[in-house]
């Protein structure tokens, strides 16, 4: 009989973040997998967890690049399922860890997806976890959204201009991954009226939520010219069809 394949969310980086049923999971099965975007590293995700584990669990280290090469990406989610599935076929249990929750923007999603179409009946539990918007939100002490307003979830923009009609939209936006064009971002949203000079409460930065080094500014003009954190995120806030 097979193993089960558990796609555990652990939340942004704070180890108390963690759901009790993804706890429970992690205190019973042998197998641990864990993505490493380079070889040799510890994983943050595995890192999360380090109170939870035991010293008799095999840790398998899943090599997932950090390239926009997709023919690249593909043959590395291959690798991985192919491996996951070797010790699942021989009967042993494997938690998948994964960051903020397993469902959303997670690699996990892929690797799901092959093992779904290489072994059909595989017995596959996603346990949901804490997202690092959810987790910085309460941090900030700031409503994603209230009342049926609704909320914009928008990963890496890779033209910042396509902010200008999402302001329009949306009255509320969580815009992840925001690093690589931080500068450009902030001056979208400074002309669109929500950062600047007199601008309070309307957009806030959050880097890191969770994790060691955390930090929050309600002024993200003023972290303008300077190097963002990889796990970096925008929390827009403003009234649809605001000038």
């Amino acid at each position: 009989m097979s193993g089960t394949l558990y796609g555990l969310g652990v939340g942004p980086g704070d180890p108390e973040l963690l759901t009790l049923k993804a706890k429970a999971i992690l205190e019973q099965v042998p197998v641990l997998a864990v993505p490493v975007s380079q070889r040799g590293e510890e994983s943050l995700a595995l890192q999360v967890v380090r109170p939870f584990t035991r010293p008799d669990q095999e840790i398998m280290n899943l090599f997932m690049p950090m390239t926009r090469d997709r023919d690249y990406l593909e043959r590395a989610w291959d690798a991985a399922a192919a491996e996951l599935l070797t010790v699942l076929v021989a009967g042993r249990d494997v938690a998948f860890l994964t960051l903020g929750d397993a469902s959303l923007y997670s690699t996990y999603s892929y690797l799901m997806e092959r093992l779904q179409r290489l072994k059909p009946d595989l017995q596959i539990v996603t346990v949901p976890g804490i997202t690092s918007f959810a987790a910085a939100a309460a941090r900030l002490n700031v409503p994603l959204a209230v009342g049926d307003e609704p909320l914009a979830i928008i990963p890496a923009l890779k033209d910042p201009a396509v902010l200008k009609e999402y302001l329009t939209l949306f009255p509320n936006l969580v815009l992840m991954k925001v690093a690589r064009r931080y500068d450009a971002i902030v001056s979208v949203l400074e002309e669109a009226g929500v950062a600047g000079p007199g601008v309070a409460g309307q957009a806030y930065l959050a880097s890191r939520c969770g994790c060691p080094g955390e930090s929050y500014s309600r002024d993200i003009t003023a972290e303008k010219g300077k190097k963002q954190d990889y796990l970096s995120l925008i929390i827009v806030k403003r009234a649809v069809g605001a000038s």
